[in-house]
Parts: C-alpha cells; sequence; structure tokens
C-alpha cells in the first residue's frame, strides 16, 4: 500500500515538474507576444466610431468625396494675421513628412483680395473669420491637414509642431495652443502608454502587495505573482498573434486579466491552507482542488460571459476589450490549476500552527453572522430599498463621448480648446453636403447662390457657429437684376466656370459621375452645453425647406452626428451587453442550483452592484462614458465569483446535514475573508488608474471599484440576509451542489 502511494507521489511530481517545464519554455512565445502588444499602441480617431451604421457609411462616402478630415489647428498668444511665424511655420511642417497641407489666413486673404476674385482685404478678412480669423479680426491659426504618416505616428505629428515652432519661430512647446483630431488622438496615445508603463507596473505591485498580506507566505505569494503575470502575458500575446493593437480601452486588460488571476488564486490558496493545516501538503493540493474546481471554473465563466458580452457593443475598443478580457480570465483558470498546483508539489507550503488564514472562525465572524440572523428582514429590506432608489435612476441615465467629457477640466486639451474657441472660433464640424444632379437647371453661379443662401440660414441660428464653403473664397455675389447685375453675373459665371478646379483642389466641391456636391462645413463650440444632437436636428429643419425648394437635397455628416450616435450607442451596448451577460449567467446558475427560485434570489445579490452604482450616478448626474460601458457586463461576473464561492460552500453545508443557520454560519467562515481580500486586491489595483487624466479611464476605475464594494456588500450582507430568512428555504430544497470532497 506505501509503495502504491509511494509510486503515485512520485509520478504526480514528475508530472509536475513537466508541467513547470511546459510552460517554462512556452514562457519566450509568452514574452515576445506580449512585449510586441504592449508596443504596439494605436488609438485612431475613427475607431471609437459606432461600426454598421448609416451615419458612419455616410461619413465614409464623405471622405471618399472630399478626402480626410483629419487636421491639428496651431496657434498661441500673439498669432497674428500679419505675424510671418505663421506662414514660417506653416512651410516647415508641411516640409516635414506628417502634414500634407496648410492652410493660413495671410495665404487665403491675398488669393481672394488678387485677380480674378479682387475682394476688398476687411471682406476677405470678415469672410474667415470664426474659421481662420478670430473675432478681433487679427488673432489667427495654422490648420494643419494630416498626412498618411502622420496619422500612423500621431504623437510624432504633434511633437513636430513643437519641435519645428522652436527651431523656425522661437515658440516655447507650453504657449501653443493645439486642437484637432490628430491632437486628441496624440494625447489618448500619450496617455495610454503612460498607462502601460507607469500605472500598470504599480498596479501590478500594489495588487501583489495585498495579496501576499492576506496570504502571510512570500513563496505563496510569489507563486501566485507567477500565475498572475503568466495569465496577463497569454492575454496579450493572444491579442498581437490575433492581429490588434492597444489602444487606450485595451490598457486596462493587463491590470484586469492580472487582479482577477490574482483573486482566484487568493481563493484557491485559500482552500490549500486550510487543508494544509489538517493533512500533508499533498492531500491538501488535491483538497483545494476538488474544493475549489467548481466555484473557480464557475467564477471564471461567469466573469468571462460578463466581458463577452461586450461583443455586441457597436464600438469597436469595446467589443476587442470583451474578447480579449474573457480569453485573459479563461487563461487565467488554466494557468491556475496548471501552475499552482504543481508548483506547490515542487515547492511544497509547510502550514505552521497560528499561520491562519483568514477563513478560519473570528469573533468577527461570529459576530456577523449573528446579526445578520436576527436582523436578516431589515438588511434585507434596507438592500432592496437602496437598489429600488438606484432603479428609479437608470431610465434617466445620460451618455457623453463629447471631448470636454474626455479629458480633465484643469487638463492642458481642455484648456487649449477653451482659448482657440475664445480667440478663434468653435472646433467641432458637422458638415453639410448639397446635391445637385447634373441634368438639373441651375448653372454653377446659380448653385453658388443656393449654397450661399443655405450657409446663411446656417449662420442666422441662434446657436454660435462658424462656417466655410466656396462662397467664402469666391467673388462677391451680384445683387439686384439690374443690366449692370446683368453683366456682372455672366462675368462672374465664367470665372466660376475657370475656377472649378482650384474649389474641387481646396474640397469644397466634388463632382462624381452623376451630380455636383458642394460642401459647407460648420464648426460648433467644444466646450459648453451644446446638445449635438437637438443641434443637427435643428439645423436640418432650418435648411431642408430652402433645398428643396431649390430641387436639390442635403446630406449632414461629420464629427458631430457620429457624437450624437455614438451617445445613444453608448446607453444600447451597456443595456443589451448586461442584459445578454445577465441571462447567461442566470442560465449557469440555473442548471448548477436545479431550481428556478434559488437561482431568481441568487441573482439579487449580482443585480445589486449595477443597480445601486448606475442608477447613482444618475442621482449625482455623472454620465456614462465608453469606459463605463466596460463595468457593468464585467462587474456582473465577477460578483457572481463570490456569490457562486459563498454558495458553494453554504450548499456544501446543507448536504452534510448542517442546518441552514450552521451552513451559513460554515460559509461565512470559509469564503467571508478570502472575498474580502479579493474585493480589496482587485479595487487597489483598478483604484492606481484613477489618477489617469483621461476622463474614460478614470471613470472605468472608480466604477469597477464601487462595483465590487457594493458586490461585496451584496454577497456578505444581502445574500447571507436572504439565506437567513424564509426565503432561504428554496436553496434547501435546491437539488445537491457538491459533495464534500
Amino acid at each position: 500500500m506505501n509503495s502504491r502511494l509511494d509510486h503515485d507521489a512520485r509520478r504526480l511530481q514528475r508530472s509536475a515538474r513537466w508541467t513547470l517545464l511546459l510552460m517554462a519554455l512556452a514562457a519566450p512565445i509568452v514574452i515576445f507576444g506580449a512585449r510586441e502588444a504592449l508596443r504596439s499602441t494605436s488609438n485612431d480617431p475613427r475607431q471609437w466610431l459606432p461600426i454598421s451604421f448609416d451615419e458612419t457609411d455616410t461619413y465614409d462616402w464623405f471622405q471618399g468625396h472630399f478626402g480626410s478630415d483629419e487636421i491639428a489647428i496651431v496657434s498661441w498668444p500673439g498669432c497674428k494675421v500679419a505675424d510671418p511665424r505663421v506662414d514660417q511655420l506653416a512651410d516647415s511642417l508641411v516640409a516635414s513628412a506628417f502634414y500634407d497641407r496648410a492652410v493660413t489666413s495671410s495665404r487665403v486673404i491675398s488669393e481672394l483680395t488678387r485677380e480674378p476674385i479682387s475682394l476688398p482685404p476687411a471682406t476677405a478678412l470678415n469672410r474667415l473669420q470664426g474659421i481662420l480669423v478670430g473675432p478681433d479680426g487679427r488673432k489667427t491659426c495654422v490648420v494643419l491637414v494630416t498626412s498618411a504618416a502622420g496619422r500612423a505616428n500621431r504623437i510624432g505629428a504633434v511633437e513636430e509642431i513643437a519641435s519645428l515652432g522652436s527651431l523656425h519661430c522661437g515658440l516655447e512647446a507650453d504657449d501653443l495652443k493645439l486642437a484637432g483630431p490628430t491632437v486628441d488622438a496624440a494625447a489618448i496615445d500619450v496617455e495610454s502608454r503612460r498607462l502601460l508603463f507607469e500605472l500598470a507596473g504599480f498596479s501590478a505591485l500594489l495588487s501583489f502587495l495585498v495579496a501576499a498580506m492576506r496570504l502571510r507566505s512570500i513563496r505563496l505569494a510569489v507563486i501566485v505573482l507567477v500565475a498572475a503575470i503568466y495569465s496577463t502575458g497569454i492575454s496579450l500575446a493572444v491579442l498581437y498573434f490575433g492581429g490588434n493593437k492597444m489602444n487606450l480601452l485595451m490598457t486596462m486588460l493587463p491590470p484586469l486579466v492580472y487582479v482577477l488571476t490574482i483573486s482566484s488564486a487568493v481563493h484557491l490558496a485559500n482552500y490549500y491552507r486550510d487543508a494544509a493545516r489538517e493533512t500533508t501538503p499533498e492531500k491538501a493540493i488535491a483538497i483545494a482542488i476538488a474544493h475549489g474546481a467548481l466555484p473557480c471554473v464557475l467564477a471564471a465563466a461567469t466573469t468571462a460571459i460578463g466581458l463577452i458580452s461586450l461583443v455586441m457593443s457597436k464600438i469597436d475598443p469595446i467589443r476587442l476589450f470583451g474578447v480579449y478580457s474573457a480569453i485573459g480570465v479563461l487563461a487565467g483558470v488554466g494557468v491556475l490549476f496548471l501552475f499552482l498546483p504543481a508548483a506547490l508539489r515542487c515547492f511544497p507550503l509547510v502550514e505552521k500552527e497560528g499561520n491562519a488564514s483568514g477563513s478560519r472562525a473570528t469573533p468577527f465572524n461570529r459576530r456577523a453572522v449573528s446579526t445578520i440572523g436576527r436582523h436578516h428582514t431589515l438588511l434585507t429590506f434596507s438592500c432592496l430599498t437602496l437598489m429600488a432608489l438606484g432603479g428609479w435612476g437608470l431610465p434617466y441615465i445620460r451618455s457623453t463621448v463629447k471631448l470636454q467629457d474626455r479629458f480633465l477640466p484643469g487638463s492642458d486639451a481642455i484648456a487649449d480648446y477653451h482659448w482657440l474657441e475664445q480667440n478663434i472660433g468653435p472646433m467641432v464640424p458637422l458638415e453639410v453636403i448639397i446635391h445637385f444632379q447634373n441634368d438639373a437647371e441651375q448653372t454653377l453661379l446659380e448653385k453658388m447662390e443656393i449654397v450661399a443662401a443655405v450657409q446663411g440660414r446656417i449662420q442666422s441660428m441662434d446657436e454660435s457657429v462658424a462656417t466655410m464653403s466656396a462662397a467664402n473664397v469666391s467673388p462677391r455675389l451680384p445683387q439686384g437684376s439690374g443690366v449692370r447685375q446683368i453683366v456682372e453675373r455672366k462675368l462672374l459665371s465664367r470665372r466660376l466656370m475657370e475656377s472649378k478646379p482650384r474649389l474641387i483642389k481646396a474640397s469644397f466641391l466634388a463632382e462624381p459621375d452623376d451630380e455636383q456636391l458642394w460642401r459647407i462645413t460648420v464648426r460648433a463650440n467644444a466646450i459648453g452645453d451644446l446638445d449635438y444632437g437637438l443641434f443637427a436636428e435643428k439645423l436640418r429643419r432650418r435648411i431642408d425647406p430652402l433645398l428643396k425648394e431649390s430641387g436639390a437635397r442635403g446630406t449632414f455628416t461629420g464629427v458631430i452626428p457620429l457624437i450624437y450616435k455614438a451617445q445613444r450607442q453608448l446607453l444600447k451596448d451597456l443595456v443589451r451587453s448586461f442584459l445578454a451577460a445577465f441571462a447567461v449567467i442566470a442560465v449557469v446558475l440555473l442548471i448548477v442550483l436545479r431550481s428556478i427560485a434559488a437561482t431568481a434570489l441568487a441573482m439579487i445579490p449580482n443585480l445589486f452592484p449595477a443597480v445601486v452604482v448606475f442608477g447613482g450616478m444618475e442621482w449625482i448626474q455623472v454620465p456614462v462614458q465608453i469606459g463605463s460601458v466596460m463595468t457593468a457586463s464585467a462587474a456582473l461576473g465577477i460578483a457572481v465569483d463570490d456569490t457562486v464561492h459563498f454558495l458553494t460552500w453554504f450548499r456544501r453545508g446543507l448536504d452534510s446535514g448542517l442546518p441552514r443557520m450552521a451552513a451559513l454560519h460554515d460559509a461565512f467562515q470559509r469564503c467571508a475573508g478570502a472575498m474580502a481580500h479579493t474585493t480589496l486586491i482587485c479595487a487597489s489595483g483598478l483604484l492606481v488608474f484613477a489618477v489617469s487624466s483621461f476622463v474614460p479611464i478614470l471613470h472605468f476605475a472608480w466604477l469597477m471599484a464601487l462595483l465590487l464594494a457594493s458586490a461585496l456588500v451584496g454577497d456578505l450582507i444581502l445574500l447571507p440576509s436572504i439565506l437567513a430568512g424564509p426565503l432561504g428555504r428554496c436553496f434547501e430544497r435546491a437539488g445537491s451542489w457538491q459533495r464534500t470532497a
């Protein structure tokens, strides 16, 4: 008998060594993939636009006819129309690889005041106000059209502005005021790298230290650390070999997978240490696996379900985050059950008396269970009342993807936009494209007059807007019907025909096969309370009748309609992904619990954090951001983790013949400490990112921490209160969960 046991022990030891060896051999591939993934940061502004929508297709159509509208706008205090540094900076930047074209007020005015346009200088200057020239008629800016090379390296493109501004114009980097999609994306790229290479490392260290304090063993803490790092590396390697790149939201992938793996490892290590105090290390490993397999696998599965539900989003970064974070969580539990037992067999932990984990019965645990038993009705009612208050606010949740809500109010980006909008004009574009059929009766001059009339109606709106069209860079349109005006119209018609190539080159006019397209650029404020959806609809209602009278039609596109669509889509994604995750997780629990009533009751504590936190956001008037969408489904899956662990031990207590309150007491003793510490590990690791200057990431960090804390309340107060009350009988009648090993 002993020889057989020795043989089995040697076999398991060999198996453990082979497992560690194979993982070590695979490590270079994992490290290579993870390193390359971390190097590939791409924050293309287009990736934040909702896919598979008419608005996005229309935007693509617009860019196909008029070219990319990705620009960078540059100005500085003292930047005047007559300042020679404006053209010097423009020339030097166009000579670089990052920009294709530069537009300056002095050159446009020069073009407008000479033949054949011949406008008075004051008129030419007035036509550029709000676009290239400020309200005072003196301040100006440089508008740069970003090249393909600049779009591939936006950080380099923005750094080039500062470098050449200093070299050729004597401008300090701090004096420059920058705006535009290229500048915004570069700021996000910089923040992504800071998150990955500064905050992520600190987050990992903090999570490890909290875990080490919980485990009270350096050896066990190192084993858990290696498992978490390996799992994180796998998720990044899969991202790289899957052909995708990091973006700002994806920077949350490594810390999320890392802290979730540590969280699961703490639960498994907790089972191991409980068993190690009563038996040999070898048997303790087997007992830990037997006790931890079902809850850990179910917990990982439900978390992955919560995350994978994000693929229903129409915004690519959210979809990719859902896919790869779910893969990372599942890889984490796989690594955990392969590596941790193998490492413990090769490097066994000798548990000393008194070196107990937090699962041992404590006076606090006894008092907590006793209090819950006595006041379960009050506690249940209080938690459900809190849920009701949160639920009241849910229908009124607002979302935002506006620029001013992406950065902190005191950030350089917001300060620059404030300065530019006060000194130059509005910065957020909406494009109005007027379609004329080729067989239309209007002459080129008559079409120009319709464009000017539409532009006039837009400028007469109550909102502060600036507009630009072919009418701004063409001769004055004749007014009246006298002989002189008739002659002027004929001359102007001839000039317009000659200037068509110039208008096409300037992207004011396009001529596809069957129609002629005239472009009006409308700019609205980036900073302020303007409702883009209402503004776009009001603009449409104002000009559609005029277009209809003229036999033309309009297309409305640009950043404003897309922002409005993305805002509405965020809420749909939030609700859809959460409901999908809720439904699938409920089915999983139903299969395990084999009781509809027990499943319904078990899901209440898991709904508690999302309802309370997101409902509370509306009560304090905090809108939903892109980062917020990811948290609801992820937190639902994470909340189910602790529910599964708690119910596992509760059902095991019932299966072993314990009364309901005794089973509740046993589950609380075994799980409460680990649940509190895993919440602390996850929250502390993620809260590091609350110092981010990018508001969606800041919201992600705070919301995850609040959701995790609320989930702990749901699992250690609401769930035990339900189990202690009359409703707890549903779990007694439910089918056997799993016999204790």
